[in-house]
């Protein structure tokens, strides 16, 4: 139901009888352009001469078309429009067979997916980077769920690893004082601190001890200016839960808790039950939090995935490992009692940059340290070469671009491992960080944005914002005004573009925002609910132009969805909703629909319908609420 394929195919038609006549081998690929017609086909690559081309196009200027009009050569380009009458007949005609379904082709569907997004450490809150990561993947999973895909989301559980065992420690010191603020506080938060009290009370042992043993006066000094470096980090969050975080200090200060994490650790990958317990715990209470807060969001994950169960206790990191050494020792080394890959020499002799999609530089990877514990790494492949045998045809991780070493050296162990398909099934969907001018985000000294502060402020911005407009907003309202302003936010930009979050931006109310979008539907739906029958009538003559380009925008939504579905790319769909919205708010200023005469009336409805219809159908993909009033 792709309105703009007859005319599409109309002048393919052209083209391959012009292609015929001037004896080409291939008939010129259509393109979409604003510059000559609304089709338009290069001949240039063919070395026509362009008055034989001109001559050769005059003899179509007197055939009638059923969709084609004002068909023209400029130099080696062909060109045509399309007859907006017809082409708002097949637009009024899809979008009441289709209904929010309407935008859906064959041509988007590309097979089934597992999605993985998100997979923050369980040892804090979501924070702002989190925030474009898992509202990307959602928004992924629901562009490819909306062109008829199998699409299953998956959340990563990185229970391994030493930071962990650190929110493990201090959450076993202080149990009983966390068990007291589990109304008031979500898990995730107070967790949150406790793992950077720890890893400060921890680094300040660290240092003491290397004081000790410093010789040097300005060693010494650097080391001094360290400790109080991190004791600052516990000065502030005393600020914060100061029972906690000082019964951490008390009861942790004398003990070696960095030693203690290792161990931990160690006991850890081990499957020991004590250590199984008391690590299970504090993360399950991490990822109950942040369940909640992916909620606020819109967001569901279908399957939990956790690391140790997946990656170390079955056995599965260790045989990466010792396969690997099997079947390449050449390109594996010991350092020090540590297993080194050496990806970067596999990579050079079997020139893998094109055949993985590589980047340029490619370093060693260490796959266990010293005492035998996998490192991150090791246990990624494991999960992705599980990833990959659970039935789907691509894997799409959505992972930040400061990993891409790291899901490069995923691919190329998954390679030289023999699973040269299940390397190139795996998608590294990268992107770029999110930047809050004046915020310097660390998570080891407690310092980041949280998800749910960026929440809570746009839903109080939006309820201040609204207000101006309609003093009775509620709460819900102004909630799902501020869900739909932070993901059209983190949508609208690239994935491989860097984002800088200003509030005057994210809740626009005249362009490119949730807000924006949110607004312009209300002004839609306002409009059919008055009329409350949307008859069907031909397309009037001396229509005005934001009625010829919103009939036509409405057409392009199909293309629209296919090629952001092939490219993985969201972000395409919030810029044509943007557009869409710009064109019909300067219509709905200008143009009134109920109290205009019959057989204008009616039309008008239909065009707003469709306009209301493609909005719907936006929102789904980019997780935006749906309100029908603000």
């Amino acid at each position: 139901m792709d309105p703009l394929k007859p005319p599409k195919e109309e002048f393919t038609r052209v083209l391959s009888e012009l292609a015929r006549e001037l004896g080409l081998g291939e008939v010129p690929e259509v393109e979409r352009t604003r510059r000559f017609g609304f089709f338009s086909a290069r001949f240039h690559k063919y070395r026509v001469d362009p008055r034989r081309l001109a001559e050769a196009v005059e003899v179509f200027k007197s055939r009638r078309f059923d969709y084609l009009t004002g068909l023209s050569v400029e130099g080696l380009y062909v060109n045509v429009d399309v007859d907006v009458s017809k082409v708002g007949e097949l637009v009024f005609d899809a979008v009441a067979k289709m209904g929010r379904k309407y935008g859906f082709s064959e041509e988007c569907s590309g097979g089934s997916f597992l999605v993985e997004h998100t997979s923050a450490n369980p040892i804090h809150p979501l924070h702002i980077g989190h925030g474009r990561n898992a509202i990307l993947g959602d928004s992924l999973a629901r562009l490819l769920k909306f062109c008829g895909n199998k699409v299953e989301t998956h959340f990563y559980v990185d229970d391994c690893g030493v930071q962990v065992m650190y929110a493990a420690i201090g959450y076993e010191a202080v149990r009983e004082e966390v068990g007291k603020l589990a109304e008031r506080a979500k898990p995730d938060l107070v967790v949150g601190q406790i793992y950077s009290a720890t890893n400060a009370v921890a680094e300040v042992g660290r240092l003491r001890r290397e004081l000790e043993k410093a010789s040097d006066d300005e060693k010494k000094r650097e080391i001094l200016a360290q400790i109080d470096e991190w004791m600052a980090v516990l000065r502030r969050l005393l600020d914060g839960e100061r029972e906690i975080i000082s019964k951490i200090v008390e009861r942790l200060g004398q003990r070696d808790v960095a030693g203690e994490a290792v161990e931990l650790n160690r006991r850890y990958e081990l499957g020991e039950p004590d250590a199984r317990r008391v690590v299970r715990e504090v993360v399950d209470l991490v990822l109950k939090g942040q369940r909640e807060t992916l909620a606020r969001l819109g967001i569901e994950i279908d399957k939990w995935d956790y690391e140790s169960e997946i990656a170390v206790w079955s056995g599965e990191a260790a045989r990466v490992v010792s396969e690997l050494q099997r079947r390449w020792p050449q390109y594996v080394e010991n350092k020090g009692g540590a297993v080194v890959f050496r990806a970067d020499k596999f990579v050079e002799d079997f020139q893998l940059w094109d055949v993985l999609d590589l980047p340029k530089f490619i370093p060693p990877v260490t796959l266990t340290r010293s005492d035998g514990t996998t490192l991150y790494v090791t246990r990624d492949v494991a999960y992705a070469l599980w990833q990959t045998r659970q039935g789907f045809d691509k894997v799409i991780r959505v992972v930040s671009t400061e990993q891409t070493h790291e899901q490069a050296h995923v691919r190329i162990i998954l390679y030289a491992l023999g699973h040269e398909d299940a390397a190139r099934r795996v998608i590294h969907y990268a992107y770029e960080m999110v930047n809050l001018p004046g915020a310097k985000m660390s998570a080891r000294r407690g310092q980041y944005i949280s998800l749910d502060e960026i929440l809570d402020e746009a839903a109080e911005r939006s309820a201040s914002l609204v207000k101006e407009r309609n003093p009775e907003v509620s709460g819900i309202i102004a909630e799902r005004v501020g869900v739909g302003s932070v993901r059209y936010a983190f949508l609208s930009t690239g994935p491989r573009k860097p984002i800088e979050f200003r509030w005057d931006a994210v809740l626009n109310l005249r362009q490119n925002s949730g807000t924006f979008l949110q607004y312009t539907y209300v002004r839609a739906y306002s409009i059919l609910e008055k009329a409350q029958v949307i008859g069907r009538t031909p397309v009037p003559g001396g229509i005005l132009p934001e009625e010829r380009d919103l009939i036509l925008k409405v057409a392009e939504w199909p293309s629209v969805v296919r090629e952001s579905a092939r490219s993985l790319r969201p972000d395409y769909v919030a810029e044509f909703l943007d557009g869409l919205a710009l064109v019909f708010n300067s219509y709905y200023e200008k143009a009134p629909v109920l109290k205009a005469e019959e057989p204008v009336r009616s039309f008008r409805l239909a065009l707003v319908n469709a306009v209301k219809t493609v909005l719907e159908a936006g929102f789904y993909i980019l997780g935006i609420p749906i309100l029908t009033k603000m």
